[in-house]
This record gives C-alpha cells, structure tokens and sequence, in this order.
C-alpha cells in the first residue's frame, strides 16, 4: 500500500461543536495499476481506488451485480481506511470482468 500523504481531513460540524474528524486517502494507490480498454482510444491504468471510482461512475454503462457494488464499498473503505487497499484491487478486476462479459452478452 502507497500513501503518498496523511490523506485530507475533513471537518464535519454539526450546529457549532466538532462532530468528528475523517482522514480520506484521495493518494492511495494499489501496488499495481489495472490496464482497462478505452474504446478506440486505447488503453488507460487505473491506478487507485478513488480512479477506480471514477471509472466506474464514468465508464460503466450497465450498473449492477454483485461484483459492481463490492468495487464500490471496497474503494470507499479503502479511501476511507477501513478497508484493504489491495482488496479494493482485486474487487476492482472483478467487477471490470463482468462488465465485460455483460457487453458482449447484450
């Protein structure tokens, strides 16, 4: 696991008293970069959980199953570090896998 900095802290307040502090890792990142296709453009690394966020939000035009939504909880624990970041990886491929498979299918 990389941490390039502490994370961001951000402060929540609720009325006028501190209601909590949350550290949020946006510069993690995984051992390895994950190479997704991007169309005709060729190939793009994503390289962290909050980028494997983004492409997910961004890229998948079919949203759902059980890989999708492990992607999703398992890249918010990480940045939130409650979590693995190489478990988010690995949730990561999963859910680009059937994504794929669910392309060709339709």
């Amino acid at each position: 696991m990389h941490d390039k900095a502490q994370g961001i802290h951000l402060n929540f307040e609720k009325g006028t008293s501190l209601n909590s502090v949350i550290s949020i890792g946006f510069r993690l990142e995984w051992e390895h970069p994950v190479i997704v296709r991007q169309g005709r453009i060729g190939d793009k690394a994503i390289q962290s959980p909050r980028e494997a966020l983004k492409y997910l939000a961004d890229s998948f035009t079919i949203r759902g199953g059980q890989p999708y939504w492990r992607a999703i909880g398992a890249c918010n624990a990480a940045l939130l570090y409650r979590g693995d970041v190489e478990r988010s990886r690995d949730c990561f491929v999963a859910a680009y896998a059937e994504y794929l498979v669910k392309l060709h299918l339709n």
